[in-house]
């Protein structure tokens, strides 16, 4: 019998919440004879408290995210929530769009990722029981904006208040031997395995900060109109913010990981790993899936084969499949 995971031993956290969902029958069906290893799916739609890369869905029904979570149900991942908003201001914490969407999520066991003290506090307010995760984007505003930031001791007192802490990808390259001395509870970070920016990104802050603008300016078509006035939205807005240039200069440093030091991180006692890619297309999720979650032993045209043929055979059985298809 094939086996098409490579690692059983840890907790992915994977793109496929309002965004290539697709994959969450297409893994449920591949791994029906195999523990399945992917604990959440993580992702946003649009609204005043999400930045960072967001859904390809304009949701402004929240019927239908309500159904959307209660036929996730089945695939037991627990869906998680990135409000990474870092705005601070009554307008934010009171959008009725948001705050509905909370309440909603909870009654759906969602857990939160977050990356600004405004909004922990805010939702642990309304819900103490939420679950909580610490975004990297913290770690990064404070990395570039305080000068005598301690890295090591922000992630060590994060986990006294987070469920997990998402760390640097570059902290976690610069420590790979020691990690596990410098965060001794190291089963509960995450690690970011296939981050494309370059080491220490001199265009980090832009990123996400044109994403945020990206999240509120849609957030607020979508609550002003309906679901057809989405095609007006400026296509310079739905592109992600890349710097190419300085991918391909000289200079450029990759945070990428290897298969081998992935496996000397699970071996300091890594249980965690995240998977970006909200904003790719299916194809090329699939090759950041091939190079971090599937097993290399099967080869990368006959893995793609193997999935292709399982989506094809749900649109065959559902001829009125459209984008979600859970």
């Amino acid at each position: 019998m094939k086996k098409y995971i490579k690692y059983d031993n840890i907790e992915y956290f994977m793109p496929f919440l309002f965004c290539n969902d697709v994959y969450i029958p297409v893994i449920n069906k591949l791994l029906k004879d195999e523990i399945d290893p992917i604990k959440y799916v993580y992702g946003s739609i649009y609204c005043l408290w999400t930045s960072g890369r967001l859904s390809n869905f304009y949701i402004n029904n929240l019927m239908n995210v309500e159904n959307y979570l209660k036929r996730l149900q089945k695939y037991k991942y627990i869906p998680l929530f990135i409000f990474t908003s870092l705005k601070e201001s009554d307008e934010i914490l009171n959008d009725e769009f948001s705050n509905n969407l909370l309440d909603i999520a909870v009654r759906e066991n969602a857990e939160f990722v977050v990356a600004s003290d405004f909004l922990y506090n805010h939702i642990k307010s309304r819900y103490p029981d939420a679950k909580m995760h610490c975004s990297v984007i913290k770690a990064i505003y404070n990395f570039i904006n305080d000068k005598d930031f301690d890295e090591t001791r922000f992630y060590n007192e994060m986990l006294d208040k987070y469920e997990t802490v998402v760390i640097r990808p570059e902290y976690t390259l610069d420590n790979i031997d020691k990690l596990d001395k410098l965060i001794p509870d190291i089963s509960r970070i995450e690690i970011i395995s296939n981050q494309h920016c370059a080491y220490n990104c001199p265009n980090h802050i832009e990123h996400y900060r044109r994403q945020e603008t990206e999240s509120t300016y849609i957030s607020q078509i979508i609550k002003m109109h309906n679901q057809e006035s989405i095609k007006n939205i400026p296509s310079s807005l739905l592109k992600d913010f890349t710097c190419p240039k300085f991918n391909k200069s000289k200079d450029f440093k990759s945070v990428y990981f290897s298969d081998e030091q992935v496996e000397q991180l699970i071996q300091l006692g890594v249980k965690k790993i995240k998977l970006q890619g909200r904003d790719q297309t299916y194809s090329k999720l699939f090759t950041e899936l091939y190079n971090h979650f599937f097993n290399k032993d099967i080869p990368f045209e006959e893995m793609k084969r193997i999935t292709d043929d399982i989506i094809l055979k749900m649109i065959e059985e559902n001829k009125k499949a459209q984008l979600i298809y859970i």
